[in-house]
Order: C-alpha cells, then sequence, then structure tokens
C-alpha cells in the first residue's frame, strides 16, 4: 500500500500532537511512585462536590444517546454569562471546537494568523483545511504582537487566534490593545478570542472577551471547563458569538458531540461558586510562591496572568526535565512551542509546589 497515494496532502503536514505525559506512564517506565503531574495545566483540586455528585447520579443514564443540543447547559450558561443560548456552541473540549471552526469557515485559498509561540491546535485545524498558517512571530519571541499582525492581513485572511492569556508564555493582551487591533480590521476577519485560562487573570486591564461579543459581530471567544472547574477528563468547551456565526457551526458539529456525563457535570460546576473561589485562589497562592522561590534561586521566568509559569532554564531544558521526571515530576518542555530552553509549569497544592522547589534546586545546583 502506497499510504502517501491515499492520504490527503495536508494532513502530512500537520506535526503530531505532543500531550504531557500521564501519571501511570510514568510510574510504569521509571518503576516509581507518588508521581505529580505538573504539566498539563490541570486542577489539582479536582471537580467539585457538586459535579462528584450528578455524575454519580447519572451512571443510570449512560445508556441513553446525550441531549443533542445540549439544551440545558446552553439555558445554564445564558443565565451565568448574559448571552442568548443561541450565541453558544459547545464542544467536546475546545479541540473539537477549534476543528469545527476551521471546517465551517475555512477554504484552501485561506489565511490564519496566528501568534508565535501558542497553542499548536490552531495550525494544526487551519493545515488540516489545507488553509496557509500565517506564523507572526511575539513581542521579544514571547507576547502577542498584534501590531504585527494587522500587518500580516491579506486580501487572504479569513481568521486570526488570540490566545488569552496565552499558551504557553501567560502574557495577556490588554483590553486597549485588544480593542484598538479589533477596530482596525475588515469585519469579514474572524477573530477567536481563546480565553481558556481567563479565570485566573487578575490584571486590571484583562479584556472581557464576553463584553466586547456587543461590539464586535466578527469576534468569537472559547472558554472550557478544563482549567478552573476541573473536567479536563470529560472534555468540554464552547464558542460564544453572533448568532449568525453560531448556526453554520452547528451544521457541522457532530450531533452528539458532547456526552451525558460532560453535560451534566457542566451544569453542577457552573453552580459550584465556591469551588471556582478556592480554585482563583489556590493559583493566585501558586503564583506568589512561584515568584518567591525563583527570585531567591536567581531564576528567570515570565509573570502569569494563567495557573501556570514559563521557566527559562538558559540551555536546553530536557535536562531539567528529566531530572524533574527521574524524581516523579511532571512538567512540559516546551520545544514544540519553538523555546527549547524553558519549561512550562502548572500551579499544583501547596505540597506539590514545595515539593517541585525541593527537586528543582538540586537540579538547578548540579
Amino acid at each position: 500500500m502506497n499510504i502517501n497515494a491515499i492520504v490527503r496532502n495536508c494532513v502530512d503536514k500537520i506535526p503530531p500532537y505532543i500531550p504531557g505525559k500521564p501519571i501511570e506512564e510514568v510510574e510504569r517506565e521509571l518503576g516509581i511512585n507518588g508521581v505529580i503531574k505538573m504539566a498539563s495545566n490541570e486542577n489539582p483540586l479536582g471537580p467539585s462536590n457538586e459535579v462528584r455528585q450528578v455524575i454519580t447520579q447519572m451512571i443510570d443514564k449512560i445508556q441513553f444517546y446525550p441531549d443533542a443540543n445540549h439544551y440545558y447547559l446552553k439555558e445554564a450558561l445564558s443565565q451565568d454569562l448574559g448571552l442568548k443560548p443561541e450565541q453558544l456552541l459547545v464542544g467536546n473540549g475546545l479541540d473539537d471546537v477549534n476543528r469545527i471552526v476551521a471546517e465551517t469557515f475555512l477554504t484552501p485559498d485561506d489565511e490564519v494568523i496566528i501568534p508565535q509561540p501558542t497553542f499548536s491546535m490552531y495550525k494544526s485545524v487551519t493545515l488540516l483545511m489545507n488553509a496557509k498558517p500565517i506564523l507572526v512571530k511575539g513581542l521579544e519571541g514571547i507576547g502577542n504582537d498584534l501590531e504585527a499582525m494587522r500587518k500580516a492581513v491579506t486580501d487572504h485572511t479569513k481568521l486570526i487566534f488570540i490566545c488569552n492569556p496565552n499558551n504557553p508564555t501567560g502574557t495577556i493582551v490588554k483590553q486597549a490593545t485588544l480593542v484598538e487591533f479589533l477596530q482596525s480590521l475588515p469585519s469579514n476577519i474572524i477573530v477567536v478570542l481563546d480565553e481558556a485560562y481567563a479565570d485566573f487573570a487578575n490584571d486590571p486591564e484583562f479584556p472581557n472577551g464576553l463584553e466586547l461579543l456587543k461590539k464586535f459581530n466578527n469576534l468569537m471567544v472559547f472558554h472550557t471547563f478544563s482549567k478552573i472547574h476541573a473536567l479536563a477528563g470529560l472534555r468540554l468547551g464552547y464558542a460564544a458569538a453572533n448568532p449568525a456565526l453560531i448556526g453554520q457551526m452547528q451544521k457541522v458539529r457532530d450531533p452528539f458531540n458532547v456526552n451525558i456525563l460532560a453535560l451534566a457535570a457542566g451544569i453542577a460546576a457552573l453552580n459550584s461558586k465556591k469551588h471556582i473561589m478556592l480554585s482563583k485562589e489556590l493559583v493566585q497562592m501558586g503564583r506568589r510562591s512561584f515568584y518567591e522561590e525563583l527570585d531567591e534561586l536567581n531564576i528567570e521566568y515570565l509573570p502569569t496572568q494563567a495557573n501556570f509559569i514559563l521557566i527559562d532554564c538558559k540551555q536546553d531544558s530536557q535536562d531539567i526535565y528529566q531530572y524533574l521526571l527521574r524524581n516523579g515530576i511532571i512538567v512540559r518542555p516546551t520545544h514544540s512551542f519553538g523555546l527549547p530552553n524553558h519549561i512550562r509549569v502548572t500551579f499544583g497544592s501547596a505540597e506539590q509546589n514545595n515539593r517541585f522547589f525541593k527537586v528543582l534546586r538540586a537540579a538547578w545546583k548540579r
């Protein structure tokens, strides 16, 4: 079989996604126990008690197909966000939503502007549709350079992705800068504002993407239940935009794309206000702790508005990554983001953070 003659040409261009290593895989490979994962920006608190209870209650219903229209979750989101249900599209995580956007709007003649470094799925879904990714290097190699992105706009530009706070840097685009950028664009260019980490941002100039939907019909905002709500394993996210855009995307979406447990858990998570507050407080505590410890060790890092931090190892980070791994701590090397000298570390519990720094100190002093 000549596989190249069968597969679409664009598929061969898509780089495979590199996820953080699962705990079980590391324990099996290294023959160790008690591994902690600080690699994938997950919530160390786990899901709320309300979510745990509703999942238990829903077990007896998993023989049934889920609600294909996500009616009750969209009603709950509508009340929580102040939006209309027809402004919402629910997906099997934001990876699903990204793919739906690409399949709905992109053709082979289109260009998609993607800042660098950022989440790799934007490029992957662009290539999947045989569209052209236009990669724009960030300010000082790290922050989204909206002016450079604006200059990259052509008659072929269809989509622009902005992750805010950005993954893997934790940097943000501020309100005034974002509004000016949106005002400068033709109205037929869709801007995707991925706010997966927005719940953790506390900068007073951080923009509220959902509020901006009232002013910009070409804006689309992504949110996820994977981070603040700790539902990464259930896969649940959504897009908010004007009903005309959402209506077209609904045609492309798989009819039963979100499972019955995720739909019920999402509603419970929205009502888990105490859990949301505790999750935010844990990240704020972790942020302060990391700043203090890294400053004491004279290790450079990027100030962050997310639930993770980007640390500069000043050399290829594989050595530090492997040392941490052998000592039972999984972090994320950022070679795949074009940052070979860095690691991205998720803020954990106080105990996990302390364990990380104990091992990092030993690694740094070698």
